[in-house]
């Protein structure tokens, strides 16, 4: 499953692509207005802008009282968790990591010697070494208070920021909050090749375990993309993989929502896209470790083939906005066909199930027509839509070649959503009628 941005639910996950204009354009909050009488209080953008740099040059020093001297001493609970956090990212590979002002709400001036109270949205920038192919931002929502005039800022609440719009269905309440660093005790960090495997302590040896086959994915993904792919496009050498267990845990791991997916590829906005070609600067896959995949070694490497492939191709989305998001059988259809390419689609765990879609036995028939985003959760049907997206890349591998396939995914990615299938289908040279009518007989013979 890939979630674009914002998670949005479904089966496909695919979101609104975020628009992070609050670090293309400077804020013009607090601007220009210096007090001149002693009992006015005003916090100011630059006010903000010290706080966050002494909390940027703690974070890098690993000056746990530094990091944490700007939380409110009297809040025992919020300064051992801020202290958690610091040892958590300290075991990051970040190459990058620094905190910058976003939107502030509240009363952040006080006229009559009162002290002010406030929200102010900080978004954490980080970068994995390696990995991420430009800096991302987690955005925290911090509650701050001062006093008085000559008092500190102290932050006393810190949580996840919302997205700037009303979030609705199943949407991500928070903007990829909370990372492991925030809700964990401990981090395991794992190494798979140039692939990062993040996990609880108890789970360590089961990182372990899923260590060679996330790395095997990895590489055979990017093998694949090394034939068959442009050489000049940009795509990660490498990816960042967190486990879980249990869908609670996979819908409160760089987002809050309702979870009901295996897994999932988190496509993260690059920060200070202005101009950037390259607008989702890095993903993070969660991997539910109770799911059926992780019954053996051959599902565990089916799922990460999957998820990595949504990766891989995640930073040459355009990430323009659509209604319902880019075709899900072109999206889901992909990742499936990479991470099954090798085996005959009689092995398929879902072969058996695309028989009684063609029996007529599902809920809705086999009409000849592919699946799309307005009914591809439908009751008993999402699985089987992934089939069918998957039959549609294999009979466009078969008759067009891997690298026509290939191209013409790339095509659909970086098209505005709502022509990505003509994209896709000007790359093939085919109309949609004829295309449709050439797979279904497709379907027909392979599920026969």
């Amino acid at each position: 499953m890939l979630s674009l941005v914002l998670v949005v639910g479904g089966g496909a996950g695919v979101g609104f692509i975020l628009r992070d204009k609050g670090d293309e354009q400077a804020q013009e909050q607090g601007k220009g207005k210096g007090a001149t009488d002693p009992s006015t209080i005003t916090v100011t953008d630059e006010e903000i802008k010290a706080l966050l740099d002494q909390h940027s040059k703690a974070l890098a020093a690993g000056d746990a009282a530094a990091f944490t001297s700007i939380f409110d001493k009297k809040n025992a609970a919020l300064v051992r968790d801020q202290t958690r956090v610091l040892a958590n990212l300290r075991k990051m590979p970040l190459s990058e990591m620094s905190y910058k002002a976003r939107q502030r709400d509240g009363r952040a001036e006080d006229s009559f010697g009162r002290g002010v109270k406030f929200t102010q949205d900080v978004a954490f920038v980080h970068r994995f070494a390696g990995i991420d192919l430009r800096p991302v931002s987690e955005w925290y929502r911090w509650t701050i208070e001062k006093a008085s005039a000559d008092a500190p800022l102290v932050v006393t609440k810190v949580t996840g920021a919302p997205p700037p719009w009303t979030s609705s269905g199943g949407a991500s309440k928070t903007v990829y909050y909370p990372g492991p660093w925030d809700i964990w005790p401990d981090v395991t960090v794992v190494k798979a090749g140039g692939n990062v495997i993040l996990a609880r302590p108890q789970d360590a040896a089961l990182a372990q375990r899923v260590a060679p086959a996330v790395a095997g994915a990895a590489t055979a993904n990017l093998a694949y993309w090394k034939r068959n792919g442009d050489p000049d496009a940009q795509v990660p050498a490498g990816f960042v993989v967190a486990l879980v267990k249990g869908k609670a845990q996979l819908g409160n791991l760089f987002r809050k929502t309702k979870a009901n997916e295996a897994g999932v590829s988190i496509g993260m906005p690059t920060w200070q896209s202005l101009g950037d070609t390259v607008k989702i600067g890095g993903t993070r896959v969660v991997m539910d470790t109770t799911s059926a995949f992780f019954d053996d070694a051959a599902g565990i490497s089916e799922i990460s083939k999957h998820e990595l492939a949504h990766s891989l191709i995640a930073g040459l989305d355009s990430a323009e906005f659509s209604l319902f998001g880019k075709p899900n059988w072109i999206v889901e259809g992909f990742a499936e066909y990479v991470a099954n390419r090798d085996r005959p689609i009689e092995r398929n765990l879902r072969f058996e199930e695309g028989r009684a879609y063609l029996a007529g036995q599902l809920g809705q028939p086999f009409y000849g027509g592919l699946p799309d985003n307005p009914t591809w959760d439908s009751k008993g049907m999402t699985s089987v839509h992934y089939l069918m997206g998957h039959l549609a890349m294999r009979y466009i591998a078969e008759r067009y070649g891997d690298q026509k396939l290939v191209a013409g995914v790339v095509a659909a990615y970086r098209a505005n959503g709502d022509d990505s299938e003509a994209a896709l289908f000007k790359e093939l040279g085919v109309n949609k009628t004829d295309f449709e009518q050439q797979w279904a007989a497709y379907v027909r013979r392979a599920l026969a």
